[in-house]
């Protein structure tokens, strides 16, 4: 028989007594950035599409924007992560001082302003009405992609498939695991064990695939073990537990009689 136990978990990095309106994935030169808090009064722009600023590219999982703290007048002031200006993109350790502010349009809709100096530049402020002031680098604008509420990775059913679901025992088999990634909150590591050992996954596309086989195994309980962390600090785990089945003895033929 087989007996299936699991256990999900959703950790959220952070989390604030009030919502605000800087939370969201917000549109960035071709890529996606989602503004979320971090816990300590302070707001963190994690990348999770990849978006190309000046030369260079900020992967997926950067913190591109830290410490964004909210201002009395309503704009948030903080840090943007900068590359050296060579073709071989080297971090720079040095932030560059960044502003924001969320701007409504008359007709209700809503977008970022985001004016950056480079590092060592002056802090950049954008005062109520005004398009930025300070900014040695300029100023852009984001479009609202997705509420932050409902852009986060799903539950473990939702993320994971390709698990047995059977009534008896599982001598024999061999299945693919599929952990799907989910649009603006990627996997950053997926790791699935076999009795504590580790499995190879592979990435294809928004998919990670781990095979599963319990050939061979002697009678026992086996689990499975699923965990994944995104991007954003949230994790998705799952536990399967198998059970193999015991060979038949093997019936010996009558013998011929003389």
């Amino acid at each position: 028989m087989i007996a299936i136990t699991a256990t999900v978990l959703l950790l959220v990095a952070g989390s604030a007594s009030a919502a605000s309106n800087i939370e969201g994935v917000w549109s960035f030169n071709g890529g996606q950035i989602a503004i979320q808090p971090e816990g300590n009064g302070h707001y963190v722009g994690i990348v999770v599409s990849p978006t190309t600023f000046a030369t260079c590219t900020h992967p997926v999982g950067q913190e591109i924007w830290k410490e964004i703290t909210a201002q009395p007048d309503g704009s948030f002031e903080g840090f943007h992560h900068w590359f050296y200006e060579t073709s071989s993109c080297v971090e720079n350790p040095e932030l560059g001082l960044t502003a924001w502010r969320v701007v409504e349009e008359p007709n209700g809709s809503h977008y970022l302003r985001v004016c950056l100096s480079t590092p060592g530049g002056a802090q950049p402020t954008i005062p109520v009405g005004s398009p930025g002031v300070g900014a040695s680098y300029g100023c852009l604008n984001s479009n609202l992609t997705a509420p932050l509420a409902a852009s986060g990775v799903g539950t473990f059913k939702q993320v994971v498939s390709g698990l047995p679901k059977v009534s008896k025992c599982v001598s024999g088999r061999k299945f693919a695991i599929h952990i799907r990634d989910t649009k603006y909150d990627p996997f950053k590591s997926v790791v699935v064990t076999l009795r504590g050992h580790k499995l190879k996954v592979v990435h294809h596309g928004s998919t990670y695939i781990a095979t599963v086989s319990l050939k061979g195994l002697p009678l026992g309980a086996f689990s499975v073990k699923i965990k994944a962390i995104t991007v954003r600090g949230h994790v998705v785990s799952g536990t399967r537990k198998y059970h193999t089945c015991a060979k038949a003895p093997k019936k010996s033929k009558p013998k011929k009689l003389h």
